[in-house]
């Protein structure tokens, strides 16, 4: 599996490495979401620096990002990041952006630091879900 997910306070960090196909990156978007954890996450971030190879269609890319509609309204509270140098998946994550589909704020960053420094200076979210639903 070309992907390792590392659960920190307040959020998750997902590193690519190697070759990446489609159905993996969807499988490590569902192991996300699917974590009892994801209800109180705060950030992602995707650190695609280790990538040797990645399969992009505009397609799946669309596909994924629609797949982020339902979850991100059940947890508004998430903002994201990735890390990326390669122009190929830069260029996918701006079509992503583009779509749509995703209102909470997403960044591009260079370095993990930076992504992190960015993160520690989104101010708060609030939580719009009712009170009376289970957190």
């Amino acid at each position: 599996m070309p992907f390792e997910l590392t659960w920190e306070h307040g959020g998750v960090y997902r590193r690519y490495f190697g070759r990446v196909t489609i159905d993996e990156r969807r499988r490590s978007f569902d192991a996300i979401c699917a974590d009892p954890r994801f209800d109180d996450l705060q950030y992602t971030i995707t650190d695609y620096l280790e990538v040797e190879r990645y399969e992009i269609t505009r397609d799946a890319t669309a596909e994924i990002a629609a797949l982020h509609i339902a979850p991100l309204l059940t947890n508004p509270n998430i903002v994201i990041a990735a890390v990326v140098v390669d122009e190929r998946i830069i260029a996918a994550i701006h079509q992503f952006i583009g779509l749509g589909f995703v209102s909470q704020p997403y960044r591009i960053f260079a370095t993990a630091a930076a992504a992190r420094d960015w993160i520690a200076a989104q101010p708060p979210r609030l939580d719009p879900r009712p009170p009376h639903l289970p957190r």
